[in-house]
C-alpha cells in the first residue's frame, strides 16, 4: 500500500510538473508580433528604398509638419507647443463654435487634466467632436482606457472606443498612416500598456502605417519600428542573456546599418519630432545606431523649425569646446525660446535658466559673462525674425517638449 502511494505521489508530481513545464514553453513561445520583429528590418528597407536613396535634405520646411501656417489649427496648436494654453483656448473657441471637430478634440486636451473638475467639459468636447465622426475623440472616450476614467468616469464607454476602431480601420485600409498608427497604440493600450504583446495582426498595422506615413511625410509609426528594431525586442523572451547593459541583443551591422536610413530618412525631411527626440535617443548606449555628430548637426539645421533647450544646449557645448561663440549662440537661441513662451520678453526665464544648467553643470564650462550676455540678447532678436516653426503635435502626440 505503501509503494502505491509512493507511486501516486510521484504520478501526481510529475503531472504538475509537465503542466507547469507545457505552461512556461507557451507562455514563452515567440508571438506573431515577436516572429515578425525577428525577421528584422530588412523589409522595410526594401519598400522604401527609393525614398532612402536621396540623402538631401527636404527643402520644404514644412513638409513633415501637421499643419501649415495657413491652416486655421497652426497657431493655436503653436500656442500649444509653446505652452501657452490661455491663448490656445482663446484662438480655438471660436473653430469649436463653427463645428470644427479637430478644434473640438484640442480644447479637450488641454482641458483635461487641468483639475480634478476639467472632466465633464472636456469630455463633452471629446463627445461632440466624436458624434461628428472625430475617431480620435471617440477612442479617447474608451472606458478600458485608464486616461479617460482617471477624469472623465461615466462618460467613458467601451462602445466608444469600438465605434473609433471602426472608423480607424477604414482609415487605415486606405492609406492614412496617422488612423494606423492610432489604431496600433489602440491595441498596444488594450495590451495594458505592452508593445511586445500586441497580435501579428497589429504589428501588420504598423508596418503598413509606417510605409504609408513615409509616403505622406509622417514618420511617427516609422520611428516606433525604429525603436522597436533597436531595442531588440526581436529576440524570443525565452533568451534571458543579454550582450549589452540595457538588456537587449547586440544589433547586427546590416540591421545597424537600415535603422540609421531609417533614422536619417525623418530626419532630412525635417521631421522636428524625430531629430529632436529619436536621434538622440538612438545616439546613446551600446545599440546606438546614430553618431552623436550627426545628431548635433541635425539639431541645429533645424533650430528655426524647433527648438528644445536639453538637445540644443549639448550641442552647442560641445561646439563650444573649440569655438567658444557657440556658448553665445546657444543662450540667444534660449532666449528666443523663452521669448515665445513668456509674453513675448527676453528676460532670462525658464529656458534659459535651463539652457545655463546644462553648460555648467552637464559641461562643467565657464558660463557667459555680462558682454557676452548682452551679445546673445542682440543675436536673439535677429534669430526671432528667422524662426519657421512647425507643428510636431498631432492625434497620436498631445504632449508638447
Amino acid at each position: 500500500m505503501e509503494n502505491f502511494m509512493t507511486i501516486k505521489r510521484k504520478h501526481i508530481f510529475m503531472g504538475v510538473f509537465i503542466l507547469i513545464a507545457t505552461y512556461i514553453v507557451i507562455e514563452s513561445y515567440p508571438s506573431g508580433f515577436q516572429q515578425k520583429i525577428a525577421e528584422g528590418p530588412s523589409f522595410l528597407s526594401k519598400q522604401l528604398s527609393s525614398y532612402l536613396d536621396d540623402n538631401k535634405a527636404h527643402s520644404d520646411t514644412y513638409a513633415a509638419s501637421r499643419y501649415r501656417p495657413e491652416d486655421p489649427l497652426y497657431v493655436p496648436l503653436l500656442a500649444i507647443q509653446y505652452d501657452n494654453k490661455e491663448k490656445a483656448e482663446a484662438l480655438l473657441a471660436p473653430l469649436v463654435e463653427k463645428g470644427d471637430s479637430e478644434a473640438m478634440f484640442w480644447l479637450a486636451e488641454i482641458t483635461y487634466g487641468q483639475s480634478i473638475y476639467s472632466g465633464d467639459a472636456a469630455a463633452e468636447l471629446f463627445k461632440k467632436a466624436a458624434k461628428l465622426g472625430n475617431p480620435y475623440a471617440a477612442i479617447r472616450l474608451d472606458s478600458r482606457d485608464i486616461e479617460c476614467t482617471r477624469y472623465m468616469g461615466y462618460h467613458c464607454s467601451e462602445e466608444w472606443g469600438e465605434k473609433g476602431r471602426v472608423i480607424l480601420k477604414k482609415l487605415a485600409e486606405t492609406g492614412d498612416a496617422r488612423a494606423g498608427y492610432a489604431l496600433f497604440h489602440h491595441d498596444v493600450m488594450l495590451k495594458g500598456g505592452n508593445r511586445t504583446a500586441v497580435s501579428e495582426e497589429s504589428f501588420n498595422v504598423l508596418t503598413k502605417a509606417a510605409v504609408d506615413g513615409v509616403k505622406d511625410h509622417y514618420y511617427y509609426p516609422l520611428m516606433e519600428l525604429a525603436s522597436l528594431y533597436r531595442q531588440s525586442y526581436s529576440y524570443p523572451i525565452w533568451v534571458s542573456s543579454s550582450d549589452t547593459d540595457d538588456n537587449t541583443q547586440v544589433l547586427s551591422e546590416k540591421d545597424r546599418g537600415i535603422l540609421k536610413n531609417l533614422y536619417k530618412l525623418a530626419a532630412k525631411n525635417n521631421d522636428a519630432y524625430a531629430i529632436n527626440l529619436n536621434l538622440p535617443f538612438a545616439s546613446i548606449g551600446e545599440n546606438a545606431v546614430i553618431d552623436e555628430g550627426y545628431t548635433d548637426d541635425q539639431i541645429l539645421r533645424t533650430l528655426t523649425l524647433l527648438s528644445k533647450v536639453y538637445e540644443y544646449g549639448p550641442a552647442f557645448a560641445r561646439k563650444a569646446e573649440s569655438n567658444r561663440s557657440a556658448l553665445v549662440q546657444g543662450a540667444a537661441w534660449a532666449m528666443v525660446d523663452d521669448f515665445n513662451r513668456n509674453d513675448r520678453s527676453f528676460d532670462y526665464g525658464r529656458q534659459f535658466q535651463r539652457y545655463e544648467y546644462v553648460i555648467t553643470n552637464e559641461f562643467n564650462l565657464k558660463f557667459l559673462d555680462d558682454s557676452e550676455l548682452e551679445k546673445a540678447r542682440e543675436v536673439a532678436k535677429d534669430l526671432i525674425k528667422t524662426l519657421t516653426p512647425v507643428i510636431y503635435l498631432d492625434e497620436n502626440q498631445t504632449r508638447a517638449f
